[in-house]
């Protein structure tokens, strides 16, 4: 228990001080008086939009998980909006413990299996970064004003046709991925074998949409639609602020974002507004005062409503905050001991 605790508090404190110093790099030299007269200065209607679009991505989100778990069970839409909405607000804590969270809660909602569950939401991260390269390669395609940065896209774009490759793998090799699986977990002690067991054999399972061409082709088309429509919003966001930029410009700006959430930061606070903040202002050359302001409301447009949402729909649900406030502390090693206990 000692050691679980002070792992945690590790966590924590890492996290922190990651933010401390994104949020600083981030305010350097910014005159936070002009900043606020650009939000003051931004358009309402196109904000409002905005904020529109946010709240339609996490029902899209949740319809398409839907699908990705037609395999293992027929969930309604209630339920797994609920989780979703719950999961992204929990994100908002140190260690994004909102990916967990998130499959916990439907799992004991609707008496499913957890392992399954967890492996979509791998699942569902894979479809994501492939939409988010896809449009990035159009905005590339249709010519940027400046390359600076976006190399450094290359090495998470690597990793996530590693990701795919491995999830394929898992499909269609079952058994050797079954076999490897089998490996880890005997090097549990021999208490949570049986558990860890039922883990890994489940697991796999989360991934059994992509066998079904009608799943595949659902959950391709629903990626690339609600990407679209955080583009959408992104781009509300830079017209808000009056800025000329071509749609192409907030495909550049989400997968600026997306990469700065890869930083463990509560809500990705610090990393999520670096990213834009630079995204803009290198890429497209954007004076620095307006892209911070951008990415302030960028990210509030992202995370505020959501997280009341969440709240609020968890409040309402019979689940009790203590058990998932175990889950939430088993998750320190991230092994299926930690997590089939529960």
């Amino acid at each position: 228990m000692k050691l679980a605790l002070h792992s945690r508090a590790m966590q924590i404190g890492i996290s922190v001080v990651v933010t401390v110093l994104l949020l600083a790099f981030f305010l350097r030299g910014l005159r936070l008086a002009e900043i606020g007269r650009q939000i003051a200065s931004a358009s309402t209607a196109w904000l409002l939009a905005s904020v529109v679009m946010g709240i339609a991505t996490f029902l899209l989100r949740a319809i398409r998980w839907t699908w990705l778990l037609r395999p293992v069970a027929k969930v309604p839409f209630y339920p797994a909006f609920v989780a979703t909405a719950f999961g992204f607000a929990a994100n908002n804590l140190p260690g994004k413990v909102g990916e967990i969270l998130r499959p916990a809660l439907l799992a004991r909602s609707r008496n499913l299996p957890f392992s399954p569950l967890l492996a979509s939401v791998l699942l569902e991260r894979v479809f994501d970064g492939a939409a988010v390269v896809f449009f990035f390669l159009i905005a590339a395609a249709t010519g940027l004003p400046s390359s600076r940065g976006v190399g450094k896209l290359v090495v998470p774009a690597a990793l996530l046709l590693v990701l795919v490759a491995a999830v394929l793998f898992s499909v269609f090799r079952r058994a050797a991925t079954e076999r490897f699986l089998e490996k880890l977990w005997r090097r549990l002690p021999e208490r949570f074998q049986p558990r860890a067991r039922a883990f890994a054999e489940t697991f796999v399972d989360g991934f059994a949409s992509l066998r079904s061409p009608r799943l595949l082709f659902l959950v391709t088309a629903g990626s690339l639609v609600m990407w679209l429509v955080i583009n959408v919003q992104i781009y509300a966001v830079l017209r808000a602020f009056h800025l000329e930029l071509p749609f192409s410009a907030s495909f550049v700006v989400t997968a600026a974002a997306v990469l700065g959430l890869m930083f463990p930061t509560p809500g990705g606070l610090g990393s999520y507004h670096l990213a834009v903040q630079l995204a803009l202002t290198d890429v497209y050359g954007v004076a620095r005062d307006p892209a911070s302001g951008v990415a302030v409301i960028a990210h509030a447009i992202s995370f505020i409503p959501i997280t009341l949402i969440g709240i609020t729909l968890f409040a309402m649900t019979p689940v009790r905050v203590r058990k998932l406030e175990e889950l939430a502390e088993r998750r320190e090693n991230h092994t299926p001991r930690a997590i089939m206990e529960e």
